[in-house]
C-alpha cells in the first residue's frame, strides 16, 4: 500500500472509479490514480475537491491528510469507519480507565521506545565514543520505569531519557555541522528540529491511516492523555516507530550529506524545510516504510506493515489473548 504525496496545486476528481489529479498549471499533465493500493493522501499543496471525490475517499477507505505551507499538520478527511466495534470501544475505555491496566501498556511502549532509541544510538558509538555515556544513562533511567504506579511518573522519565537522546543525537549532527541542542517547535529553532517535527507529523499520520484500518478507536490512548488531542493513539504507537523511522532517517541524510542547508528557509524565529527538502525527506521516509526485515521465523515484513501489526497486538491484549510487547527494531 502506497502513500501518494501531492505537492502542484491541482483539481482532485473522481473519473473512472479512480482519482483523476489535474494539476492547475497547463504545463503539467494529469494523471489517473487507481486508489486500490493507496493508503492515503498527503496534501502539501492547493487543491480544489468536490463531494464525488470525497465519496471516493470513503468508498476507497482512504483517508487524506492536508498540511500547511510550513509542512504542519492542518487536519484531515477521514472515511466513514466500517471496521470500529463496541467491543473494541469498551475495552479500549475498560484499558484506559483501570489504572493498573493502563499502566502495563503504558509502560511496554515506554520501554519499547527506549530499546529503540538505544539500539539506534548504539551504532554510532564506534565513531562518537561520547555517547557511550549517553546510553548508559538512558538504560539506567529504563529500570525505573518498573518501579512507578503513575502515568505522571512513566513520563517524567521519559522526558529525562529523551533528553538524554538528543543530547547523543546532538553530538552527532554538531559533527556534521549542524547545530542541535534542544527540541524546539512552532517554530523549530533549527535544520534538524525542523527535520523531526516535519518527519514525526508524516509519522503520525502514517500511523494514523493504519489505526483506521483496524477496529481500534483513535481518540482512546493508554500513554498520553485522550484529552489532548482528538486522535492521541497516533501519538502512542508513533513513539515507538520514531527512532526507527523519523530519527534512523535523519541520521542517514546528515551524515551522507543528502540533506543540505539549502534544503531549509529562514523563517522568523526558526527553519523550515523548503518544499525540496521536503520531497528529499519523503522520499528516504517512504523507503524506510518500505524497507523489509525478518520478523521471525523466516517472516518477512515491512515497517510500515509492521504498524499495522502493531495495532493487531494491541488489540489481542485487549482482548486478553497475548500479553502486548512493544515493537523493537
Amino acid at each position: 500500500m502506497q502513500t501518494v504525496y501531492i505537492f502542484k496545486d491541482a483539481y482532485l476528481r473522481k473519473k473512472s472509479s479512480a482519482l483523476y489529479i489535474e494539476p492547475k498549471s497547463e504545463t503539467e499533465k494529469p494523471i489517473y490514480v487507481p486508489l486500490k493500493n493507496v493508503s492515503c493522501l498527503m496534501v502539501f499543496s492547493e487543491v480544489d475537491l468536490n463531494k464525488k471525490t470525497l465519496e471516493l475517499f470513503s468508498n476507497s477507505q482512504v483517508p487524506v491528510f492536508f498540511y500547511n505551507y510550513n509542512g504542519e499538520y492542518v487536519g484531515c478527511f477521514y472515511p466513514v469507519e466500517t471496521n470500529k466495534t463496541g467491543e473494541m470501544l469498551i475495552l479500549q475505555f475498560q484499558h484506559y480507565q483501570d489504572l493498573e491496566k493502563r499502566i502495563v501498556i503504558a509502560r511496554e511502549i515506554l520501554l519499547g521506545v527506549a530499546d529503540n532509541m538505544i539500539s539506534l544510538i548504539k551504532r554510532y558509538v564506534d565513531k562518537y565514543p561520547q555517547i557511550q555515556e549517553n546510553i548508559s544513562k538512558i538504560e539506567s533511567l529504563k529500570k525505573t520505569y518498573y518501579r512507578q504506579e503513575a502515568i505522571a511518573a512513566l513520563m517524567a522519565i521519559e522526558g529525562n531519557i529523551r533528553k538524554t537522546y538528543y543530547e547523543a543525537l546532538g553530538k552527532i549532527f554538531e559533527s556534521k555541522g549542524f547545530k542541535f541542542e534542544e527540541r524546539t517547535m512552532r517554530p523549530p529553532a533549527d535544520e534538524i528540529n525542523a527535520l523531526i517535527s516535519f518527519g514525526n507529523t508524516l509519522l503520525y499520520n502514517v500511523v494514523l491511516s493504519e489505526i483506521f484500518k483496524t477496529s481500534l478507536e483513535p481518540s482512546i490512548s493508554f500513554l498520553h492523555e485522550p484529552n489532548k488531542r482528538k486522535f492521541s493513539l497516533q501519538l502512542d504507537i508513533s513513539e515507538i516507530f520514531k527512532p526507527i523511522l523519523v530519527d534512523r532517517v535523519i541520521l542517514n541524510m546528515v551524515n551522507k550529506s543528502m540533506i543540505k542547508k539549502e534544503d531549509f528557509r529562514q523563517v522568523e524565529g526558526g527553519v523550515y524545510l523548503n518544499d525540496n527538502g521536503k520531497k528529499k525527506f519523503i522520499k528516504e521516509f517512504e523507503n524506510g516504510l518500505e524497507e523489509t526485515f525478518d520478523y521471525g521465523n523466516g517472516q518477512k515484513m515491512s515497517y510500515k506493515t509492521a504498524i499495522r501489526y502493531e495495532c493487531y497486538k494491541l488489540i489481542r491484549h485487549l482482548r486478553e489473548e497475548e500479553a502486548y510487547t512493544a515493537f523493537r527494531g
